[in-house]
């Protein structure tokens, strides 16, 4: 299956692309390395990835023409975003990073012939400081990563609702583990 990565050099991006590339999928991953993480860190973290296959791209969603790197995808993993609870950055940078790159992939998607599913990796942030009840809780974000996460999440399920768009949104709690 051919299958794009956003945020391939992420952590959680990472481990998906060397897992998929291990089931052998034909796994094509971007990244725009901005600076919450060190170059170094990303660089490491799909080293593995890259010598098993990866076709990895160094760009950014909100302004490069995704035609022929999307070309015939059938399914998306986007867990491109600007992270982290930071009173350091900017609001834009979530705004850009969250919101803007992800109904650029959204926009870019409707319609695709080949697109089997689009998943969107959200966060357990869109609940607020006690992210602690049911799945059903009202989100109630209480910092900008939540708001444009929660923002970019609706993006994605206006897209599934209006566009029919195959699509869904995983909110994600505290991932951790090796890197």
């Amino acid at each position: 299956m051919k299958i794009l990565v956003t945020g391939a050099a992420g952590f959680i991006g990472s481990h998906l692309s060397d897992r998929l590339l291990e089931d052998g999928h034909d796994v094509t991953g971007i990244d725009n390395f901005a600076p919450y993480y060190s170059r170094s860190t990303k660089l490491r973290n799909i080293r593995n990835a890259i010598q098993n296959g990866l076709r990895f791209h160094k760009l950014d969603l909100c302004d490069t023409a995704l035609r022929g790197i999307c070309h015939r995808v059938e399914v998306v993993f986007h867990c491109a975003a600007q992270p982290g609870i930071s009173t350091t950055t900017p609001f834009l940078d979530y705004v850009q990073n969250n919101v803007i790159a992800t109904q650029r992939l959204v926009e870019h998607f409707i319609g695709s012939d080949h697109l089997r599913l689009f998943v969107n990796i959200g966060t357990s942030s869109i609940y607020g400081a006690n992210a602690v009840g049911p799945e059903s809780s009202v989100p109630q974000p209480t910092s900008c990563y939540g708001v444009t996460k929660l923002a970019a999440e609706q993006l994605v399920l206006a897209a599934f609702r209006e566009q029919h768009l195959p699509a869904c949104s995983l909110r994600l709690f505290s991932v951790y583990g090796p890197r």
